[in-house]
């Protein structure tokens, strides 16, 4: 079966998992198959075969990257630090 990811079209089995289109992918465009994350209307395709998770075929599938959001760790700590100093500093001008 014909499936398109993007504006690029994949000849797979129905039987093919997730994991191994994700590679196919990476083939193609570059990107590593860790950040990929395929999209099928609104859900998202994480594990098991195409079958399983309802692709069809000619059904087109949206490709998104998979980005960690948020602050690092360290640096969150040492803001928050920053912060609390801060409001100490207020609340003692206050008195």
């Amino acid at each position: 079966m014909q499936i398109f990811v993007g504006s690029t079209a994949y000849e797979v089995d129905p039987a093919t998992s997730v994991e191994a289109l994700k590679l196919q992918v990476e083939n193609a465009e570059f990107v590593p198959s860790q950040m990929l994350c395929l999209m099928r209307g609104s859900d998202m395709l994480v594990e098991g075969s195409l079958e399983s998770n309802g692709v069809e075929e000619d059904e087109s599938l949206e490709m998104r990257m998979a980005v960690n959001s948020g602050m690092r760790k360290k640096w969150r700590k040492k803001r928050m630090r920053r912060l609390r100093r801060k409001r100490r500093k207020m609340r003692q001008r206050a008195r």
